[in-house]
């Protein structure tokens, strides 16, 4: 004999949750299976690593501006192997147009076959890590689609409407700076290669905090006030580094006796706005003067977390990264061949982003609260 089970006797639970229809059982055990924090979180810090390829490798900086780096040679799925194979994938190469175009591969002392490893190799992890990346994305946005839609919890979307937002502003500004007037008819590429550092760098830096984040606590708006803050110091930055103005101004922390260069350098160019796009002088000033103003607007806020108790770790690690960020500058700025050095002066940028865009554990939060009070 059933045992029958009256609706009153039910669990309220059972009776608001929605009847799969007939053979959808299956697809919701597939999709509940999927529902799982660790995997999306696995899925978002692969997507990370591949970032931080992709943006070694395919960012602008002083090593990859170059003509090599414009005309790579082209690459296969399977790369060449043993000396034979390179030596002949090498002489087809020689015989592409983009051969010609970079000018050939003549460093001294260094074979030519050596320098085609390097570039090919270069290449194919760039265009690896970037397919790796999407494949990640992919994978993480239908994890995060199954759990909105299979599960009871609530998927916050303010996140990924300001991410959109974001996108359609990177392209509105694209846009005008190569179609709007006096603006485009002047730009000489560091208007398009600053917003390209700029939202590459805050992108990533997102993507990052996204893997890390556990149990978000705390006000948004103080973050999303550091982040454009240090986002608008490495579009400046960036612009110095389009424009090749580093040997402008070398001398730390002032110029030439002064705090800062006269007007009549920092302000050249007619009308006035031209020169916080195309005057090296007052873009390495801004970028001097925002870099500073982080650095003691951190230094306060490490102050008052140390002595407030309240979580100072964050703080530390954000004033930490800021200096070190600094430091880099001004040696990337002093060096001779700042290759390596710009490099990681642009990938700690991303790092100085993400400690700032971090939100503190709720559970920290509350300890560190309950400490504070006592």
């Amino acid at each position: 004999m059933l045992l029958e089970v009256r609706s009153e006797h039910a669990p309220a639970a059972a009776l608001h949750e929605p009847a799969l229809a007939a053979g959808g059982w299956l697809a919701g055990w597939r999709f509940a299976a999927l529902d799982r924090p660790g995997w999306l979180r696995a899925a978002l810090a692969a997507a990370s690593l591949f970032g931080i390829a992709a943006f070694i490798s395919g960012g602008g900086n002083r090593l990859t501006r170059g003509p090599w780096f414009l005309y790579p040679p082209q690459v296969s799925l399977v790369p060449p192997f043993g000396r034979a194979a390179w030596l002949h994938a090498f002489e087809l190469h020689q015989q592409s147009p983009l051969y010609a175009l970079c000018g050939g591969y003549e460093v001294g002392g260094m074979e030519s076959v050596t320098i085609y490893q390097f570039l090919y190799w270069w290449e194919w992890l760039r265009i690896a890590s970037i397919v790796l990346l999407a494949v990640a994305l992919f994978l993480a946005g239908l994890l995060l689609l199954s759990r909105a839609a299979y599960t009871a919890r609530r998927v916050a979307l303010k996140p990924w409407l300001a991410l959109l937002a974001a996108g359609i502003g990177y392209f509105v500004l694209r846009y005008f700076a190569d179609h709007a007037g006096l603006f485009a008819t002047i730009n000489l590429g560091q208007h398009r290669h600053a917003l390209d550092v700029a939202f590459a760098s805050v992108g990533l830096a997102v993507l990052i905090v996204a893997a890390l984040a556990r149990a978000p606590a705390g006000a948004a708006m103080p973050r999303v006030a550091w982040g454009s803050a240090i986002a608008l110091t490495i579009a400046f930055g960036a612009m110095l580094e389009a424009l090749d103005a580093g040997p402008l101004w070398t001398s730390f922390p002032g110029y030439d006796g002064q705090l800062l260069p006269g007007a009549d350098r920092l302000f050249a160019f007619h009308p006035a706005w031209r020169n916080f796009t195309e005057n090296g002088y007052l873009i390495q000033a801004c970028h001097r003067v925002l870099s500073a103003g982080l650095w003691a607007a951190a230094l306060v806020a490490a102050v008052n977390a140390v002595l407030r108790r309240a979580f100072p770790a964050r703080a530390l690690l954000l004033l930490f990264l800021l200096t070190l960020e600094a430091v880099l500058g001004v040696a990337t700025l002093q060096a001779e061949r700042p290759l390596l050095l710009s490099i990681v002066h642009q990938v700690c940028a991303v790092a100085v982003l993400v400690a700032a865009l971090l939100p503190p554990d709720a559970r920290r939060s509350q300890a560190s609260a309950r400490l504070a009070r006592r």
